[in-house]
């Protein structure tokens, strides 16, 4: 790598490292067709910081991002850089003053290669034609830089949400940048991937780089945030020094009261097996899968980044072929070839990514019944009234914040769609419900609520298999967990026998080929395979438990 292709690669810029304000605003507001999202904006950034931008999803945080990189234009208000006003009516406007957003909602494009994606915009041309290996040298040089492994002629469709994430960020960090907008950056990615990220954070920091950072990962303010600015109702309530506040403090800026972010888990889990998984393969990477869902259980399934989770999931759900094995749904085999046929055996499906599940442009009242097309239109056509009041009992059980049913689902919060997504399958009392890192990209009091549901979900009988990036959250609600390394599980763990350390072992711990593996139970475990740990031979510490 040379030096000049270094510096492009990592965003060397000539940023001052005085402490004076980089970027200001001030009053900042903003309405949509009567509804405020903004009433008084105000945070500034300074070169050589990590500013944590905090917020229950809603609070305005999305809108205030919007508005400094050019999407939308304020209603009053001032933005300053470098002490003086400045109009930033567009994304060009934004990137000539090097103000670069990394976005939550992925936005690479599929039919591209992963070096086409990285130069997109920033082609560079000999005698009127594109120099493609002077492209691709550049992104070599930018994915280096940021230490990730991707093919640079894999297509973007190809690659897994958490390493289009990673793409997004390698893009981004392209060119001039002063300061960096990052937008729930690690919400798809595994822990090892997060150190690698948050690594990459201080090391631009300290280069003078400075760095908005909008997460809803507490520990992630506190380790790398310098200070941190919260959002509420449209209003800034306040800034302070990371070093001079503690989670409590910004949960109860964030929501207007102090509460404990505990789960006080109650098992709801029968003998009853409504789901059995024997030696599941799919050409997605699932190698050898086995295990069962009892009726009412949380049952959890961790691993660290490609370990199969989502794979897993979709394949469960008739998203992906499976190869070979069997499934069976209440006692009968079942042959999943589409997503329909699973949900006819009653599972429902909460994807990784909420934006390929919720049809935005349709109403909240359309994404809450649209999978009940079979219950509503029996015979060919909908019944209108009855689809109305099903989707607002939906919309009153979850208690989704919208102004009516009515209004277009993408007017919602991140959690309150996440809630329509759940709902979509409470209308149709699916049984089995698959749930793929449901809570990424949604804030403390709306963890809080998705909690409270899934307690009533599994009340009523409901079975719940959930994977999540937040270990502790798994730790939290399962009654079981699955760990999953490289396609293949690694371990099955009863709650009596769940920690961190143990969880992080087996799922960082490579399984020796050929060993066999076997079922340490607990003393009081009446079934040996959903009560106990499957270890690979020769783990002693988890012998031992």
């Amino acid at each position: 790598m040379s030096a000049s292709d270094d510096r492009e690669a990592v965003v060397m810029t000539s940023a001052p490292v005085a402490m004076g304000e980089l970027l200001s605003l001030s009053g900042i507001s903003k309405s949509y067709g009567g509804v405020t999202a903004l009433v008084d904006g105000s945070f500034d950034v300074r070169p050589g910081e990590i500013h944590a931008l905090l917020g229950e999803n809603g609070a305005g945080k999305s809108t205030l991002v919007k508005i400094l990189v050019g999407a939308h234009h304020r209603d009053s208000g001032t933005i300053r850089w470098r002490g003086d006003p400045v109009e930033i009516r567009s994304f060009a406007d934004a990137e000539r003053l090097g103000i670069r957003l990394v976005y939550q909602k992925l936005n690479v494009i599929d039919d591209l290669t992963v070096a086409r994606n990285l130069i997109l915009g920033r082609e560079r041309s000999r005698a009127g034609i594109i120099d493609l290996a002077e492209g691709r040298r550049r992104a070599a040089s930018s994915l280096a830089a940021l230490g990730i492994d991707l093919d640079l002629d894999a297509r973007a469709g190809s690659l897994r949400v958490a390493e289009k994430q990673l793409l997004e960020i390698a893009r981004a960090l392209s060119g001039e940048v002063h300061l960096l907008i990052m937008d729930e950056p690690t919400a798809s990615l595994g822990d090892q991937e997060v150190g690698r990220l948050l690594a990459l954070v201080r090391r631009l920091r300290d280069q003078g780089m400075a760095i908005v950072f909008i997460t809803h990962k507490l520990e992630e303010v506190f380790d790398v945030c310098d200070r941190v600015t919260v959002l509420r109702d449209g209003r800034t309530v306040g800034s302070k020094m990371v070093a001079e506040t503690d989670a409590d403090d910004l949960i109860a800026m964030m929501v207007g009261r102090r509460f404990g972010h505990r789960i006080d888990k109650q098992p709801r889990s029968t003998d009853r097996v409504v789901l059995e998984v024997d030696s599941l393969c799919a050409d997605s990477g699932i190698t050898d899968v086995s295990f069962s869902a009892h009726e009412g259980e949380v049952l959890g399934i961790y691993g660290l980044l490609g370990s199969g989770r989502t794979e897993l999931i979709r394949a469960l759900f008739g998203a992906d072929p499976i190869g070979s094995g069997n499934v069976v749904v209440n006692g009968r085999p079942a042959r999943f070839r589409s997503p329909r046929d699973a949900r006819d055996r009653g599972l429902g499906l909460v994807p990784e990514d909420r934006a390929s599940g919720v049809f935005e442009y349709l109403s909240v009242a359309k994404n809450l019944t649209v999978s009940s097309d079979d219950i509503l239109a029996p015979r060919g056509w909908v019944r209108q009234g009855e689809s109305k009041r099903l989707a607002q009992r939906m919309s009153d059980t979850l208690r989704i914040r919208a102004k009516s049913v009515e209004v277009p689902i993408w007017q919602l919060s991140g959690g309150n769609q996440q809630k329509a997504l759940i709902g979509r399958w409470l209308a149709r009392d699916s049984p089995i419900l698959l749930m793929d890192d449901p809570t990424s990209g949604i804030d403390v009091g709306a963890k809080e609520e998705f909690y409270r549901i899934i307690d009533d979900l599994t009340t009523r009988g409901t079975t719940v298999i959930m994977t999540s990036s937040e270990l502790p959250e798994l730790l939290a609600v399962s009654d079981r967990l699955i760990v999953l390394r490289e396609g293949r599980i690694a371990g099955i763990l009863d709650r009596s026998m769940m920690s961190q350390e143990r969880v992080l072992q087996l799922a960082m711990t490579d399984l020796a080929d050929g060993d066999p593996r076997r079922t340490v139970r607990t003393p009081d475990a009446a079934d040996p395979d959903s009560r106990g740990v499957t270890v690979s031979a020769g783990n002693e510490e988890a012998d031992e438990g």
